[in-house]
């Protein structure tokens, strides 16, 4: 969500380091709980592409207030500092912007 991640390498080489069972499983559940869609990708027949969908994007306020929470008791990557530190600049245009570019992709 807040950094377009798309494609199971995206995920799979992210700093997490989940294991490939679990990523594929939790994709799977994401996609039949529908918060994301899967479509085909254009370079490669064989890959997919994973997007929000708007039941995923409708949750992102409350993904912001969770890392707002966890940001007071847990020690936070980098990447995520630097995103709540602009979120908190104006949490509202920061949602708005980030709920139209995600719009973006569900045409």
């Amino acid at each position: 969500m807040f950094f377009k991640k798309r494609s199971y390498s995206d995920f799979l080489n992210s700093g997490e380091g989940i294991a490939t069972n679990i990523l594929a499983s939790r994709l799977q559940t994401l996609e039949e709980n529908g918060l994301i869609q899967k479509s085909g990708h254009p370079e490669n027949k064989v890959k997919v592409l994973y997007k929000l969908s708007q039941k995923g994007i409708d949750l992102m306020p409350v993904f912001i207030e969770v890392y707002l929470w966890a940001e007071k008791y847990f020690e936070m990557p980098k990447e995520i500092k630097t995103k709540l530190k602009d979120l908190k600049k104006d949490k509202e245009t920061f949602i708005r912007s980030m709920k139209k570019d995600l719009l973006k992709n569900l045409v």
